[in-house]
This record gives structure tokens, C-alpha cells and sequence, in this order.
């Protein structure tokens, strides 16, 4: 299959029946794969009423990882009809791998592009086509992309509302409640959710249990405490007398993380981690997404003072403890730098680094992916340390980066030593040093470690420039153009011409604009595209747009392309989409359509909402699932946060350690959904 966004590549059987989750979903990496779940068996999905596409059921037997290095990875379910349900089938297709770098670009990608700040930036220019004919009407006075407050409450949130309140299709059903809670701007929304708690549709109520945490209003706490804790009063909200059902809990859990993260007041904060640690602790369902949901959301919680001590301490302990599930375990050197990293002190930070350094000592006998974690999280923690601590961890990094026997660890390795370079001070040794490893990993090292240390030194300079502490030397980003020029293979070219965006080599940009006119390789032409983006190369936006408007068979060039032309602040990048999901000559395939919404979703231009609302209310000419695209990309366009609700849990993630209600093959995972 085509190297799409999953969710894209199941749409092409919508026609013949097939079923497909409806949170949407993001484009995680090349291929039909995602890292593989690790979770117990989640609850069945309840099926849905004939005239409505059920949601494939959930696995009954998840796959599990292999042998460290070697996980293997859930293979698309056969798409199930309604009256013959089929299972989930395991295997590593061979054309694809886990530890290439495409996967770790795009779980962390929204930070470096901060696309929907830059698109709101800019001016509109004149001259928009006649399908943005009169969509100022609102606000003659809105001389930017970003949608006013007044198009939002007055256009936007009555049609999710409408939509939300007038369906029962799942599909329109889960987007409508998830956009409406990014939105936020209407608290009585809430009263929306509750009785979706209690639906027939299992993914109907897992979406509104996380709605309450997306909405970041402090009054959902005690719905969001009840469910997660499975408590009377959760059963009562739920229709649930035996238990919530695990998933709803674990969707709950992330929801508090969420809660916890928007939250200006450290008490109500420190409130939260309690819950959250008092699940950690004593939960002890067969589902371990609940367990990692609280891991993970631990790290999200912001908790100062006496309270971070307390909270580090325990995650370190059950780090420590080998009782404890590994796919639990491997989350908390993660959440342990988040929270250091946040609120820490330098002595916490080599406090705490000095606790997960043995991890990567070469007789570590620590399973995969906890060696994953604790390379990533030594990296993050890194610039908070005291010189004499980075000094250790430079070492330690460089040895892994030499010595490691895990793949992905060795690789983590590059994005870890790109953090300590920056968080090191301008000119001192141990930025001079990274620089210096990763420009020779960057033209001499092995195949697979090449493109991650040219990344890593596009990773580095975006985080100098960002912090204002320096500038990083020329010489590097000439290392990462050598190299660019140099390499044959796309699949690794491609972070080349990432690395350079992410430096603003501007020098590189005709090497970069001449590979994306002359390869064929969708992938590489799509990051050459960013990559241009990324340096302001705007000389090339006429090209760039022909791609977009060409690719109307190529969904995930076609969404690479877009998010270029964004970058460059250029509005014709909304014109074109828009034109591609009306076409005078009838519908779109619905992948075209799919990736096209997502598209302007990401790139937030606020002319997009009459179009989109059209399409929303249009039951004649577009199929349910089309339509909950349309809801997608209003919640995108009209978010209240400039970055992606779930960038926050994707950021600095091990992926590898995956469990199904975090990243799944369905599409149902919090990660997946837009």
C-alpha cells in the first residue's frame, strides 16, 4: 500500500463497506504500520445500526513486541463487515522499518513547524477565487489567518452543535465532540458530553471521556475523577453497574494529564497528580494502557515544589521496581524529565539523571524499551544539569551511539545529544563536542544512524536559535548539505532536507528545490517541500502549489505540500485545498477529500470555515465520513491552543513503547486522533 497517513489508506474501502474509525487520525511515518500496542485487550466496540459503518473491533489478542529491537507491528485489520467480524493479524511487513527517523519527525514535528502561528501571522493578499467570495462578512475588520472569536461562536460551534445534537452516526458523532471541545468558548458544551458517556458506541464514549480533558475547564474534574477511578458515581455516568469499561478509564486518565498540563494553579495541579498516582499504584486491571495513561499524564501535570520531589520520586521507584509491567516502567524516565525539565533545579535534574545513567551502563540487563526511555530522557534532562553532569552524559550518549545493541536506543541516542548541544552554553566544550560527533556521524556514520545526526544538527540549531543562546557554526549545516547532495537513498535524504529547513540554510535551497522537482519519490519530494517551507524559501511557492494541486491521487504529498506553502505564509495554499474538495466535476475520492480537510485544519486559515460548514450540513452529496472530515478541520482551524491538544503527549514520546488506547493500527488511539 501507498506510504499514507493510516487512516487514508483504509478510506479507499469505505465504498465497499469497509468500516473506519472516525477520530480522525495524524500521520505518524511512511507505510500502513504504527508502533505496535502493547495493552491488554481493550473493550469490544459496541456495532452500530446497519446504516451507519460499524468501528472495526478491537483486537481480542493485541499483538505484543518481540524480542528487544525486533517488535513486531500490527498489520492493518482486514476491514470487518458487520455481520462477520475479523481479528487483527500480526507482522513486520519487510519494506518497512520502526526505527527510521520519519517516525520520530512526525510524533514531534508541531513544535519546530508552529505552523498555525506563523499562518496567523501573516497578511491576506488580494485577489482570493470566488469560492472565498464573501466569507469576510463576519469580520471585515479580520486582516490575518486566524478566525475571530465572533466567527467561531456565531458560525463555527452552532454548526458542531447541530451536527453533534442531529446524528447518531458515530463518525460525525466523535469529530463534532472532539472539534467542539478544542474550540472550547461555550461551557455549556458540557452538558453535551455527559450523555454521550452512556451511548451504545464504545468509541462514542472513550471520545467524550478525553473531550472533558481537551476542554481544560477545571469544573470537568470531577466527571473526569469519577471515570478514571471507576468509581459509584462513574458507573452511574456511564450506564455502567459491572465497572467503566478500561478503555473509557484510560482515555479518562489522559484526560486529567490534559487538565492538569492548562492549569495555572499549582494546588489544583498537585490535586490531580494525587489521583493520578493513586491509579498508578493500585490499579490492577488487565489493561495496562490505564497504567501507562497515568505514567505519561504524570509527566503533563506541572507539579512544583515539594510536590515534584514526591512525584519523581515515586515514578523513580517504580522505574526501579522490575515487578511492574516494562511497557509501564519504560514511560517514566520520560515523565521524570518532563517534570524536572519544567519545574526542576539543576541539582534535581543531575539528581535524577544520575538515577537513569546506569540504565545505559553497557551491563544493563533493562529491557528494550525502557533502554529507549532512558536515552531519550537523559537527553532531556541534560540541559538542566551542571557542567560536570553533562559532561558524563555526552559520554554515556556517544558510547551508545558506538556500542548500543538496540537500533532504536542508538538512534534516540542523535535527537538525545542534539538537546544536551543546545542546553549546553554557546562556545563551551560540550556543545563544540556534539557538534563535532554529529557532523561525523552526519558524513561517515553507518546508513541508518546518517540521517538521524543530520537531523539532530537541524534539531539543535532550531533549539540555539529558539532559545536565543547562541548561533550554531556554519560548518554544520555545510555537513548536512555535503551530505544532502551525497545521498541516493530518499528514505534517508529526506531528514537532510528536514535538518536544513530546521537550520535556514538558505545556501541549500536550490540543492533542496532541484531534488523535489527531479525525484519521483512522494516522500522525499513531501520533505524537500517542508524542508523549503521551514527555510522561508518562498521563491518556490508557485511550484510547490502546482505539487498540491496535482497530487489529488497522492494524499500525504498532497498534505506535505500544503503545510509547505503555510510555512511560507502563502494563502493559496487554503485556495487550492478548497478547490479540491469542491471540484467542479463532482466528489473527490475520500481520501483526497480527508487529507485536503486535515490539510487546512493544520494550517488554520479561518477563510476555510464557510466552505467547510457547507460541506458539514451537505447530507445529499458527501457521505457521513466525509462530512466528519469537515468537523475535523473546523476544530482544527478554530482550536484555542496554537499547537495540537495532543502534541503535548506526543513530544519527546518513546513510541516504541506503545499501547493501544496511546497509538494504534485502527486509528483509535489518543495519538491518532486530530
Amino acid at each position: 500500500m501507498n506510504r499514507w497517513l493510516l487512516f487514508l489508506t483504509l478510506c479507499a474501502s469505505l465504498a465497499l463497506g469497509a468500516d473506519l474509525a472516525a477520530h480522525g487520525g495524524t500521520y505518524r511515518g511512511p507505510g500502513d504500520t504504527v508502533p505496535p500496542g502493547g495493552g491488554g485487550a481493550a473493550t469490544p466496540t459496541t456495532p452500530t445500526a446497519p446504516a451507519t459503518p460499524a468501528t472495526p473491533a478491537t483486537p481480542a489478542t493485541p499483538a505484543t513486541p518481540a524480542a528487544p529491537g525486533t517488535p513486531t507491528t500490527p498489520v492493518i485489520p482486514t476491514a470487518p463487515t458487520q455481520n462477520q467480524p475479523k481479528q487483527a493479524t500480526t507482522g513486520t511487513p519487510p519494506s518497512d522499518d520502526l526505527t527510521r527517523w520519519v517516525y520520530w519527525w512526525e510524533f514531534n514535528k508541531e513544535p519546530f513547524l508552529n505552523l498555525k502561528a506563523k499562518v496567523h501571522s501573516g497578511t491576506i493578499a488580494t485577489g482570493e477565487n470566488e469560492l472565498l467570495t464573501g466569507l469576510e462578512a463576519f469580520n471585515t475588520s479580520n486582516n490575518t489567518f486566524k478566525p475571530t472569536v465572533q466567527q467561531i461562536t456565531t458560525m463555527v460551534i452552532p454548526a458542531l452543535r447541530k451536527a453533534l445534537e442531529e446524528t447518531d452516526n458515530v463518525d460525525i458523532q466523535s469529530s463534532a465532540t472532539v472539534a467542539l471541545a478544542k474550540i472550547g468558548l461555550d461551557p455549556t458544551v458540557i452538558d453535551l458530553f455527559k450523555p454521550l458517556l452512556s451511548v451504545g458506541s464504545q468509541e462514542i464514549r472513550e471520545t467524550a471521556a478525553l473531550a472533558y480533558g481537551i476542554l481544560q475547564d477545571p469544573v470537568s474534574l470531577p466527571v473526569l475523577q469519577a471515570l478514571a477511578l471507576d468509581t459509584p458515581e462513574g458507573r452511574q455516568l456511564t450506564g455502567e453497574q459491572t465497572g467503566v469499561a478500561a478503555r473509557t478509564r484510560a482515555f479518562a486518565v489522559y484526560g486529567l494529564g490534559l487538565l492538569a498540563y492548562a492549569s495555572d494553579d499549582p494546588a489544583f495541579r498537585a490535586s490531580i497528580a494525587d489521583t493520578l498516582w493513586s491509579i498508578l499504584s493500585t490499579d490492577q486491571s488487565s489493561l495496562k494502557d490505564i497504567r501507562v495513561a497515568a505514567v505519561i499524564s504524570l509527566g503533563l501535570s506541572r507539579v512544583e515544589g515539594a510536590k515534584l520531589d514526591e512525584v519523581v520520586t515515586n515514578l523513580n521507584a517504580w522505574l526501579a521496581d522490575t515487578g511492574h509491567d516494562h511497557l509501564v516502567r519504560a514511560h517514566c524516565p520520560n515523565a521524570i524529565a518532563k517534570l524536572i525539565g519544567n519545574a526542576g533545579t539543576p541539582e534535581q535534574a543531575d539528581r535524577y539523571a544520575r538515577e537513569i545513567l546506569p540504565y545505559l551502563d553497557k551491563g544493563s540487563k533493562a529491557e528494550a524499551e525502557v533502554l529507549q526511555s532512558a536515552t531519550q530522557a537523559i537527553g532531556m534532562l541534560a540541559p538542566a544539569c551542571t557542567p560536570a553532569t553533562q559532561k558524563e552524559i555526552f559520554d554515556t550518549l556517544v558510547r551508545v551511539a558506538d556500542e548500543g545493541k538496540d537500533v532504536q536506543q542508538k538512534n534516540y541516542s542523535a535527537i538525545s545529544l542534539a538537546y544536551l548541544g543546545a542546553g549546553a552554553p554557546d562556545g563551551s566544550p560540550i556543545r563544540n563536542d556534539v557538534i563535532e560527533f554529529l557532523m561525523k556521524e552526519t558524513a561517515k556514520g553507518s546508513t541508518s544512524y546518517r540521517p538521524w545526526a543530520g537531523l539532530a544538527l537541524g534539531v539543535m540549531a532550531f533549539k540555539i536559535d529558539e532559545a536565543q543562546s547562541g548561533i550554531m557554526p556554519e560548518v554544520a549545516a555545510e555537513a548536512v548539505q555535503a551530505r544532502f547532495k551525497k545521498e541516493s537513498d530518499p528514505a534517508n535524504k529526506g531528514a537532510f532536507a528536514i535538518a536544513l529547513g530546521l537550520m535556514k540554510y538558505v545556501k541549500a535551497e536550490k540543492d533542496v528545490a532541484e531534488a523535489m522537482k527531479k525525484s519521483r519519490d512522494e516522500e522525499l519530494r513531501g520533505y524537500c517541500a517542508v524542508g523549503l517551507g521551514l527555510m522561508g524559501a518562498r521563491d518556490h511557492r508557485d511550484y510547490i502549489a502546482e505539487m498540491v494541486t496535482e497530487s489529488r491521487r497522492q494524499p500525504a504529498l498532497l498534505q506535505q505540500a500544503s503545510i509547505a506553502l503555510g510555512l511560507m505564509q502563502d494563502h493559496e495554499a487554503v485556495d487550492i485545498l478548497l478547490q479540491i474538495m469542491n471540484p467542479p466535476d463532482g466528489r473527490p475520492p475520500l481520501s483526497v477529500l480527508s487529507a485536503a480537510a486535515t490539510a487546512i485544519g493544520f494550517i488554520g486559515d479561518h477563510r476555510s470555515i464557510t466552505p467547510l460548514i457547507s460541506l458539514l450540513e451537505n447530507d445529499r452529496d458527501f457521505t457521513p465520513l466525509g462530512r466528519a472530515f469537515s468537523a475535523v478541520a473546523l476544530g482544527l482551524v478554530c482550536d484555542k491552543e496554537i499547537l495540537p491538544w495532543n502534541s503535548k503527549i506526543a513530544q519527546d514520546l518513546n513510541y516504541r513503547a506503545a499501547v493501544a488506547t496511546l497509538v494504534d493500527p485502527a486509528g483509535t488511539g489518543i495519538l491518532d486522533i486530530l
